[in-house]
């Protein structure tokens, strides 16, 4: 029975990223049936209980040494790991992880890494020093496979593939709970819009705006719903919004997991957001979207599925984000037909990640 540990920002309650685990865990459970999985994680008992793995926590450096040591393959991913927009000891813990397989002589395979910004010496040179030693790269994004070229990572395959939650099959996911959800916050009647926002360094302007375009909605007969993807950090910043409005706003604040958010997001007319995998919940049911990215990676997404780019949150304004709506509205139903259809060709692309690790296993006759 092949073991894998798998290292990523998981535990942490951001229902984007308990999203990803969940995918690829689908995905590498389908593709190698028998395999021993332990995650390393903030909250190893939720993790345990929530997708039925081993877990143990993920700065106990003692318990995750002994784990790689009896491991037969690191996996580092998904997401955003290797980046320094929000300081550098992103880096330097998941190149630590890796480091450490690889002391212990242990394969490692980047699972569809989203890689960048890197803009320190440090970072770059880790990324550098550690990468070019590991067995495997698939990147979500052909962004992040130019990003690992300029930081001078040339040895291992590199392949573009997408972010793991774009391998879900929406078919498969139930939205009467999302309905259940909504219609218990009042939600009848009307089209809804969720809008989904996190804190940005200290900023407040980008709340006005969202607030203002969210009351224009609302005199059209829409309802807006405020969605916190990562509790509790997004909430008070949700919040926020919902008290600049004039017009009823909703808070989703009574929601259980990641599964709860998706099957809302199968329930919105318009979804807008600052978090990429707010984005990516809506157009896996071909919700039309409009991105306010804080980082590189929401317009690679947006990219990806045909859409045009976002509006920065550090120059949002009323007026563009206003225009912005009524081009989007006034061309829905293309827009979510378009959407579907990219979305459809790169699930394909997500699933290639765990064929990948399939493919790495066979090479190494585990």
């Amino acid at each position: 029975m092949p073991k894998v540990v798998i290292s990523g920002y998981y535990g942490f309650y951001n229902s984007g990223d308990e999203a990803m685990l969940y995918a690829m865990l689908q995905a590498l459970r389908k593709t190698v049936p028998d395999l021993d999985i332990t995650v390393l994680s903030k909250d190893p008992v939720f993790t345990a209980r929530e997708f039925g793995v081993h877990s143990i926590s993920r700065f106990n450096i003692r318990q995750v040494y002994q784990e790689l040591r009896k491991a037969d393959l690191l996996v580092s991913g998904g997401g955003g790991l290797l980046q320094d927009a929000t300081g550098s000891k992103s880096i330097v813990y998941y190149l630590g992880v890796v480091a450490m397989a690889r002391f212990l002589g242990k394969p490692v395979f980047f699972y569809a890494q989203g890689i960048g910004p890197v803009r320190t010496r440090l970072g770059r040179f880790l990324i550098r020093l550690v990468a070019n030693r590991v067995d495997m790269v698939t990147v979500r994004d052909p962004d992040s496979r130019d990003e690992l070229v300029s930081l001078g990572v040339k040895r291992p395959p590199v392949y573009v593939t997408a972010d793991p939650v774009l391998g879900l099959d929406p078919a498969l996911l139930d939205p009467s709970k999302g309905r259940e959800i909504l219609a218990s916050l009042g939600l009848k009647g009307g089209p809804v819009a969720g809008i989904s926002v996190r804190p940005w360094k200290g900023l407040n302007g980008y709340k006005r705006v969202l607030a203002r375009v969210a009351d224009d909605l609302v005199a059209k007969g829409w309802r807006v719903l405020l969605v916190p993807m990562h509790r509790p950090v997004d909430a008070d910043s949700c919040r926020e919004v919902a008290d600049l409005m004039r017009e009823k706003a909703y808070l989703l604040n009574n929601y259980t997991g990641f599964m709860d958010l998706l099957s809302v997001a199968a329930n919105l007319d318009l979804a807008i957001g600052m978090r990429l995998h707010f984005l990516i919940f809506g157009a896996l049911f071909g919700v039309p979207l409009i991105g306010i990215p804080y980082d590189p990676k929401v317009n690679r997404f947006l990219q990806s599925v045909g859409q045009p780019p976002g509006l920065h949150v550090e120059t949002l304004s009323y007026e563009e984000l206003s225009l912005r709506i009524e081009e989007v509205l006034a061309d829905r139903a293309a827009i979510s037909a378009g959407l579907s259809e990219k979305v459809g060709r790169l699930r394909e692309e997500a699933l290639k990640n765990a064929v990948q690790v399939g493919e790495l296993f066979r090479k190494l006759n585990v």
